[in-house]
């Protein structure tokens, strides 16, 4: 009996520090996503040199950690083997996630980006867990699931008039365009959170995952940048702007170590039911910082993410 409620004693605390974690990446993620709402436009090229720049931070902060480890004899790097899958892994999360984020948050505002980019990521990172890493999905995960994607398409119902407070012109085409680069940047991320969280619950450590694919992300789209905006064009970048791009930066590295951290005690589909969270943080933050209107949908979709979060597994199983 002692060894049992020692045990379980364990498996609580793993559970509420992954919990804790995700919770964390949520709230960083939403400041995160603010900052990118203020420098938003409806510009390829300027979704990418943004998406560069938020990269910075991250891929400092990795190398910084990789650094400590090595000067401690500790494990630092990633193998040899994985090198270039986890450089086409960050590449991909890069330009089809964070790229087609910020193209969309252009397009169609917080409002509108967020809801649809986690009905995606749900789906897409639930089915993936189970795929790829057999994770179960219990029936209070399915209901909670259920609950979150009905909060998720109620916030996107209403989210017509913040649309067209972003961009008083948008055509039926640039609504359709933001729901499906939002809907790309879902699948992107589900699936990047599930090879994530196959790396660091084995021997390797969070940083020696995350290193390669925040300093592909930064390298390559700085490329990218360089080449269709040239340096004239990077120099335009105003001191408001960088003073935004910077602090999503800050805040998108805080949450993508926490993300990784969350990962290594809970499963993807847990990770991703606390995120999307962000949907009615988003939505809300829209009211106070952008004048998008309080509509009976937001207070609806909100109201369901609380139920949805609230529903979710908080046993000791988290695999069949």
């Amino acid at each position: 009996m002692t060894d049992r409620a020692s045990q379980d004693a364990t498996d609580r605390s793993t559970l509420w520090l992954g919990v804790s974690l995700g919770v964390l990446s949520a709230v960083s993620y939403t400041v995160a996503n603010i900052a990118l709402r203020k420098v938003a436009r409806q510009d390829f090229e300027w979704s990418v040199w943004v998406s560069c720049t938020k990269a910075l931070p991250a891929a400092v902060s990795a190398w910084i950690l990789v650094a400590f480890r090595a000067s401690r004899g500790l494990p630092a790097l990633p193998p040899r083997r994985l090198v270039m899958p986890l450089i086409l892994v960050g590449l991909f999360m890069q330009c089809a996630g964070n790229v087609a984020f910020q193209y969309s948050l252009g397009m169609g505002g917080l409002a509108l980006t967020v809801p649809v980019l986690f009905a995606s990521l749900i789906l897409c990172g639930s089915i993936a867990g189970r795929v790829f890493l057999g994770e179960a999905i219990t029936p209070r995960s399915t209901i909670a699931m259920g609950m979150l994607i009905a909060s998720i398409a109620t916030l996107s119902i209403g989210a017509g008039e913040a649309t067209e407070a972003v961009a008083h012109d948008s055509s039926v085409g640039e609504v359709t365009v933001a729901i499906l680069t939002a809907s790309l940047a879902g699948f992107a991320y589900g699936l990047t959170g599930v090879v994530i969280r196959s790396m660091v619950t084995g021997p390797m450590s969070v940083s020696a995952t995350l290193v390669l694919m925040s300093t592909s992300g930064f390298v390559g789209l700085g490329l990218m940048s360089f080449y269709s905006m040239g340096l004239a064009g990077i120099q335009q970048t105003s001191g408001y702007e960088w003073s935004w791009m910077l602090a999503a930066g800050v805040m998108n590295a805080v949450a993508f170590f926490a993300v990784g951290g969350a990962l290594q005690h809970i499963p993807v589909t847990q990770l991703n039911l606390l995120n999307a969270s962000q949907a009615a943080m988003c939505a809300i933050a829209g009211v106070f910082w952008f004048d998008e209107p309080v509509t009976r949908w937001m207070v609806c979709g909100t109201s369901l993410t609380l139920a949805g979060l609230l529903l979710m597994d908080r046993g000791r199983k988290l695999r069949e």
